[in-house]
């Protein structure tokens, strides 16, 4: 459980066998910030925010992921849950007038390929069994929701009640491999 305030650095957790779990329960995303740097300016611009490999259950719920390349990136674990959590500048400083999409073709590529963003965005869960997601919201990041690998056949996955709004890219992206 993390109280309100800023908790600044990344995190990359990496096992070879998935036998523990864990959740991060903030105070509210408006209270508690998880976060890379004191800007996204000050970011490692290939460092996601929080790594995790081969984990049983992964949980973040109730805060607010900013400054960073992904903001969250659990890979090869079970199961993944998010509840309420908001990712701002997450592969992207946020220039509003690149963000509304009213720069021209040479300008937005300019802005992609310069240093306001990185190969980022909001988070990214791959080649994990079952993805729950609620009640999200993300706001001036590269890229939204990506989903890759992930699911069975005996596990239903699900994405509700989540808002994007000015992602470079994609909204919500569902990948295979």
């Amino acid at each position: 459980r993390l109280a309100p305030g800023e908790y600044t650095g990344t995190i990359s957790v990496n096992h070879t066998t998935a036998t523990q779990s864990f959740s991060i329960t903030g105070s509210g995303a408006n209270n508690t910030f998880i976060q890379a740097a004191a800007n996204f300016a000050a970011a490692s611009p290939t460092a996601s925010i929080m790594s995790f490999i081969d984990f049983k259950s992964v949980s973040l719920s109730d805060v607010c992921v900013r400054f960073g390349a992904y903001g969250f990136y659990p890979r090869s674990c079970e199961k993944v849950t998010m509840r309420n959590v908001r990712f701002q500048n997450c592969g992207s400083l946020g220039t509003e007038n690149r963000h509304d999409q009213t720069g021209t073709i040479t300008e937005q590529g300019v802005y992609w390929g310069g240093s306001d963003t990185s190969n980022g965005g909001a988070c990214r869960i791959r080649s994990c069994d079952e993805v729950a997601i609620y009640d999200c919201e993300v706001s001036y990041c590269a890229r939204g929701l990506r989903l890759q690998d992930c699911g069975t056949s005996a596990n239903a996955s699900i994405v509700s009640g989540c808002k994007i709004y000015r992602t470079l890219e994609s909204a919500i992206y569902l990948a295979a491999g």
